[in-house]
């Protein structure tokens, strides 16, 4: 008999939900390993060439080296003093949202993973007294054997939400460091008084 089928019930919504977060982790690893923001030498480089090559080149070195900032860089190298600052401010926060879809729901497995664990255990604990009670003979072994699998799922909730809770903290950890290299960025970035 398989794990699945001994914890109960309860052990396949934790299986759908530990492949939905394990598809997210994924997903999010990907885009958050691959889209890096230029930072050090790549953002020295990228504002020397917008200093002396102006902003059509800058834009095209951002396009190939962190396409995903384009939206970002484009508002910094505006030459509109008016609306630069809000148009920063815009192309951040559509960015950002790019890097934080789906955190909330690695939060939410994270948390509701133990509470779905425990719920098949208390499941499973009244499907072991009950039996217990219904049974004229008194066995421990039957209800140690209930409780055994009734503790099943305690286990899977534990097991889905442990890298779930590992994974989250990281990705915000990065999105924090996205964020605030995007700062430092836009306070770098001189404003010219005309189109380069």
């Amino acid at each position: 008999m398989s794990l699945l089928q001994l914890g109960g019930f309860m052990m396949w919504p934790l299986l759908i939900l530990s492949v939905a977060a394990l598809a997210v982790i994924l997903e999010r690893l990907v885009v958050f390993t691959t889209r890096r923001f230029p930072s050090g030498q790549a953002l020295d480089t990228l504002l020397e060439t917008f200093r002396t090559q102006g902003r059509a080149a800058a834009m095209d070195g951002v396009e190939e080296t962190a396409p995903t900032f384009a939206p970002f860089f484009a508002a910094c190298f505006s030459p509109d003093r008016a609306h630069r600052e809000a148009a920063i401010q815009a192309a951040g926060d559509e960015v950002l949202f790019g890097f934080n879809a789906r955190l909330d729901f690695l939060s939410t497995a994270a948390a509701t993973a133990p509470l779905m664990g425990l719920l098949g255990t208390v499941l499973g604990m009244i499907n072991a007294f009950s039996r217990l009670a219904s049974s004229a003979d008194v066995d421990i072994t039957v209800l140690a054997g209930g409780i055994w699998q009734a503790l099943l799922t305690t286990a899977a909730g534990l097991c889905i939400a442990i890298p779930a809770v590992l994974a989250h903290r990281w990705f915000c950890r990065e999105y924090d460091k996205i964020a605030h290299a995007m700062q430092h960025a836009a306070r770098l970035i001189p404003v010219p008084d005309a189109e380069p």
